[in-house]
């Protein structure tokens, strides 16, 4: 784990005050997928500006549902009206539908795209410039049943620790009030969730963000250098010939049994950090454990299938058998997993796995066409990185079903997917 600070003054100090230098930070954050992942994170400024009666109006602009920080521009922001929204702050309850209603009221061009799932919180908390990422290294503590405790570790009395909550106004107000209780913040840690950061310009809300990434990564790779990653290696990887022979094999079954429920495009990796996961001794467990962030199961499901075939010692008929069982008993435990938690309006998306682990071989992705399929294994390489981080300091403990469940299927998360990875968009939070 390294990450780099990218932020080039010279550059910067060419790009005009206000919305464009915005669009540089967000860039920037986005074009480190083990900062933000891809459709993930948001990023806000304050400023003023003139109303159609000339006086000068207190705005925030925020990024856009539905954009990727990486490729985003200036169209993908959205400004509001801040005075609007500050009062909102008093309010015990707000229903997701009465903020989407309320901030759509408060967008000062009906033009702009709807608002980030988190305009809340950067409208309640006080700072000109807030930056809201899923850094690996972040996710790896505050995934850890210790977390807390590294945190302090790490960054001593300069955090704020929120226990998870979806996003919405609930978490929004709760962050706004466990800062303001602490004068010494500088950071947010979201467990099971991410980073929140914060500047006077926006070079520094950059810099903080990947300063406290640093430091977590530095705490990490130190501890890392003590364990044998994954519990060490169980199996190992298939000569050249023999994986090649095997995934000749294996992906039209995947695909047959795929295109029964609806089509769908695979893609396959067998990168090296892929394959020191699906060998190793804790792989079975901590994919069965959940999700790594909430930004990823949109794309990854709650669950991957892992098949549990020996490559050393069985063969590649009982592997299309294994594969076989596994994608039906699959179907039929999303289908149970969906019937126990859906509320009166759901509509089952698949039943298919996204992600599908082969030790010795490696990583079968799946999904409606080739973008999708390789953001979904994009995204499980995220969580096996967040797992190698939270793995080297404690124990990985992840969403439970039920809130895995209500972000998978919320109605908030399910209207970014329209836009669609194929189109360079994808969910924000």
């Amino acid at each position: 784990m390294k990450t780099e600070d990218k932020w080039d003054k010279s550059k910067a100090n060419r790009i005009e005050k206000g919305l464009a230098e915005l669009v540089y930070r967000s860039n920037l954050l986005g074009s480190d997928r083990g900062v933000a992942n891809w459709g993930g994170g948001n990023t806000s400024m304050k400023t003023t500006m003139k109303d159609n009666q000339g006086q000068d109006i207190e705005i925030m602009w925020v990024k856009g549902s539905g954009s990727d920080l990486g490729t985003m521009n200036g169209e993908n922001f959205t400004a509001l009206r801040l005075n609007d929204i500050k009062p909102l702050v008093n309010r015990e309850e707000m229903s997701d539908e009465e903020m989407v209603a309320f901030l759509s009221q408060c967008m000062v061009d009906s033009n702009h795209p709807r608002s980030s799932i988190e305009t809340l919180l950067h409208a309640f908390l006080p700072f000109i410039h807030v930056d809201h990422t899923h850094p690996d290294a972040i996710i790896g503590i505050c995934c850890a049943d210790n977390g807390k405790e590294i945190a302090k570790e790490i960054f001593g009395n300069r955090f704020v620790w929120v226990p998870y909550v979806r996003p919405g106004f609930r978490l929004s107000k709760l962050i706004y009030e466990e800062v303001s209780k602490n004068p010494k913040a500088e950071l947010v840690l979201m467990e099971k969730h991410g980073l929140v950061a914060w500047g006077e310009t926006s070079e520094r809300s950059y810099e903080k963000t990947i300063q406290f990434i640093q430091e977590a990564e530095a705490y990490i790779n130190e501890k890392r250098k003590k364990k044998d990653l994954f519990g060490g290696n169980k199996y190992k990887t298939l000569n050249l010939k023999e994986k090649e022979a095997a995934i000749q094999e294996i992906l039209p079954v995947i695909s047959e049994m795929g295109n029964k429920e609806k089509k769908v495009t695979l893609t396959f990796d067998d990168s090296v950090d892929v394959l020191t996961f699906v060998n190793s001794n804790e792989a079975l467990v901590l994919s069965q454990s959940g999700p790594a962030c909430p930004d990823h199961l949109i794309h990854t499901k709650r669950l991957p299938l892992y098949i549990n075939w020996n490559p050393q010692n069985e063969t590649g008929k009982e592997l299309l058998v294994k594969i076989r069982k596994g994608l039906d008993e699959y179907k039929e435990e999303y289908q149970a997993y969906f019937n126990k938690n859906k509320n009166e309006r759901d509509q089952i998306s698949d039943t298919f796995p996204r992600v599908i682990l082969i030790p010795g071989i490696g990583m079968v992705n799946t999904g409606k066409n080739d973008s999708s399929a390789r953001l979904s294994g994009d995204l499980y390489k995220r969580a096996i990185s967040v797992m190698a981080a939270t793995t080297s300091i404690g124990y990985f403990f992840s969403l439970n079903e039920k809130e895995s469940y209500d972000v998978e299927y919320w109605p908030l998360e399910l209207y970014k997917l329209s836009f669609g990875a194929n189109k360079k968009k994808s969910l924000d939070e």
